[in-house]
């Protein structure tokens, strides 16, 4: 299936779901997989109790003047974000631990190895942030989609991806501000090396900064700060995506492609086994055999997930 396929169903999916839940959509009849406005975001959370949990967690920003990190497009049908409260709220809210460790240990690197956990998980977060560990003491830092931690202090970073086209670029770079030149034998030429931030620095660091003619940031900027964000707090990165889009991970010719195995590959050998990689299918599909969850076939339901034999 081609990306466009898939968002295309989706859309249509998530504007015959809120039009059955008498939801305020969008007046745009091209857009209706939109609710009407950001303040109705809360009609795109499926359980009382994570829309608690993420109530509490925008009351505590706001009393104690942080920033709420909830996206612009909450409200939006297809919204990662949403995606992600959805699936993994639900153990956030109630400190459902056990399964959440279960889910987590179906991970697995390219080279075939399963992510270990040997302590039970304490607490988990969404949109963890330190902002010392890129020194990004100005606009918004790295954030991580869901911080997991254990009673050993093992610590697992998590990225989502819905459907999107793939990873985030230097804004700088895509704003016309950078040439895209590579900055290894001149960090000055980057802007954020100059605003202090420590990006460059690092991938030093970890040898991640090759001498090519493009800064390896053009493409990979995301990418790279979520893998440094892991290498330099001592945490396993998983990513989680839907493998109905083909952005991600793709077969061709019985052979795995796509741009996080590009990245991966990109990357000293080293590091290419401490990514592990999960899909919602295998979550979808592990939670359904082993738990009797009730919130399970309305997410499915919302992501269409039915007709995947899911």
């Amino acid at each position: 299936m081609k990306r466009q396929d898939f968002v295309k169903k989706l859309q249509e999916n998530a504007a015959n779901y809120f039009k059955e839940k008498k939801c305020a959509i969008s007046n745009d009849k091209n857009r209706e997989y939109i609710l009407d406005s950001y303040v109705n975001w809360r009609n795109n959370i499926i359980l009382p109790s994570v829309l608690n949990y993420l109530n509490n967690y925008k009351r505590d920003c706001n009393e104690n003047k942080k920033p709420c990190p909830f996206h612009k497009w909450l409200h939006h049908g297809l919204s990662s974000q949403a995606c992600l409260f959805n699936l993994f709220g639900p153990f956030l809210a109630d400190n459902d631990w056990g399964p959440l460790k279960e889910i987590l240990m179906l991970s697995k690197s390219e080279s075939g190895n399963y992510l270990t956990l040997r302590g039970n998980i304490d607490k988990a977060e969404f949109e963890y942030s330190i902002n010392k560990t890129f020194e990004e003491n100005r606009g918004q830092p790295t954030s991580i989609d869901l911080y997991v931690h254990t009673e050993k202090d093992e610590k697992i970073f998590i990225e989502f991806k819905f459907t999107e086209s793939g990873f985030g670029v230097c804004s700088v770079y895509e704003n016309g501000n950078c040439d895209g030149a590579n900055p290894l034998k001149n960090p000055k030429i980057c802007y954020l090396n100059e605003l202090g931030r420590s990006y460059i620095d690092l991938m030093k660091k970890h040898e991640l900064l090759i001498d090519n003619e493009s800064c390896p940031f053009v493409e990979f900027y995301q990418a790279y700060r979520l893998l440094l964000f892991s290498l330099e707090n001592d945490g396993h990165f998983v990513f989680i995506y839907d493998d109905r889009n083909p952005s991600f991970i793709n077969e061709l010719n019985g052979e795995r492609h796509g741009k996080l195995i590009r990245f991966i590959k990109l990357l000293p050998e080293r590091y290419q086994h401490n990514i592990y990689i999960l899909t919602v299918k295998e979550i979808v599909h592990y939670l359904q055999k082993h738990y009797n969850y009730t919130w399970l076939d309305e997410f499915k339901k919302k992501y269409l997930l039915q007709s995947t034999g899911s």
